[in-house]
């Protein structure tokens, strides 16, 4: 199975970045220098850009708001001014990251209206059919399309590339070999289309907190205060989306068909 490991302390690093620089965003605030505290938070923390093209193309994608009313440079634009009138709020360097993203999804949540729960995919995720798996798959690689050019907007080298990996999925489980020979079998990139795709089909809030976790390496009480929610309703929201991908998994890849 893939190890992790090395996108944990990367993310962390960026974390840590964000606290490092805290002191000079102060100064730049207290200096009126908006484009110099913008580009700096942009340098420590990029992905909560990408955060919010993620999250406004899934919205679209679900028909929740209209395709091209609203630019993602729009959110970003505001979630910055916001944080350049109230960084002065937070009072632990180490809040930066969370809040940052705690604002984010604030200014999303006042656009978006969260999905109510696919039950059909939910409740049938063992079910579809090899014909169901494929329509699904073509279907998610022209949506697919809408959401890179969304992040297009912020196409930048030095973006960490996130995938998502068993690893994540299945943290504990008894079927130990027929994971390692589904790895094997299937590769890290398609792998990581499947639980992309998955993602894409539940509902908002158990991707987006998903993605919070493991993309960007947030704890679940970072999380909670993202999300204004407890910390059980995070474990509940990871644990019942981690169980969909890998139902999701155990329905299109059932072990009678790995090869041994």
């Amino acid at each position: 199975m893939e190890n992790i490991d090395d996108t944990h302390s990367t993310q962390r690093g960026l974390h840590g970045l964000a606290a490092l620089y805290f002191k000079e965003l102060i100064r730049l605030k207290e200096d009126e220098d908006r484009e110099a505290f913008n580009k700096l938070v942009q340098t420590i923390l990029p992905d909560v850009e990408g955060y919010i093209a993620s999250r406004l193309s899934t919205s679209v994608r679900n028909g929740y708001i209209p395709k091209g009313k609203y630019k993602v440079e729009e959110f970003v634009n505001a979630l910055y001014l916001q944080a350049f009138e109230r960084i002065s709020e937070i009072e632990d360097e180490k809040d930066l990251p969370f809040w940052l993203f705690q604002k984010a999804d604030e200014l999303l949540q006042e656009t978006i209206v969260e999905e109510e729960y696919n039950t059909r995919f939910l409740d049938d995720i063992e079910k579809f059919s090899k014909t169901e798996w494929i329509q699904m798959q073509e279907d998610y690689s022209v949506d697919s399309e809408g959401e890179r050019t969304l992040l297009e907007e912020f196409v930048d080298p030095s973006y960490p590339k996130y995938d998502y990996q068993l690893a994540d999925v299945f943290i504990k489980d008894p079927e130990d070999k027929w994971i390692e020979k589904l790895n094997e079998e299937l590769g890290g990139d398609q792998m990581h289309k499947h639980i992309d795709m998955v993602l894409h089909r539940l509902p908002a809030p158990m991707k987006s907190i998903y993605d919070l976790a493991v993309n960007q390496r947030f704890s679940v009480q970072e999380i909670s205060k993202i999300k204004g929610i407890s910390f059980e309703e995070v474990e509940s929201y990871l644990e019942r989306t981690r169980k969909h991908i890998r139902t999701s998994f155990k329905g299109r890849y059932p072990s009678k068909n790995v090869q041994s």
